[in-house]
């Protein structure tokens, strides 16, 4: 239940924080709303708000990111992983 209540609160508070939204509004979590983007092999659209051990990798850093007690955070994916966002 907590995780839930969390989860809620981050998606409502990464809604609104960047005036170019282009968040999808949808949750990207998998089959039982647990899986990390890692393991969702490809199914995230860029906007969707993920969970994520790398957000680095993963996470729009326009939006907010909200980081929780299982060494994870929540975040709204960028569509692109690390190394296709800094090829050059």
């Amino acid at each position: 239940m907590k995780q839930a209540v969390l989860l809620i609160i981050s998606i409502l508070a990464m809604s609104g924080c960047n005036s170019q939204a282009t968040s999808t509004g949808q949750a990207c979590m998998g089959a039982r709303g647990g899986s990390l983007v890692e393991g969702l092999d490809g199914q995230c659209k860029a906007g969707d708000a993920i969970a994520t051990k790398e957000p680095a990798y993963y996470c729009d850093f326009n939006y907010a990111v909200a980081y929780n007690d299982y060494n994870s955070a929540m975040c709204i994916y960028s569509g692109k992983r690390k190394s296709e966002r800094t090829a050059g």
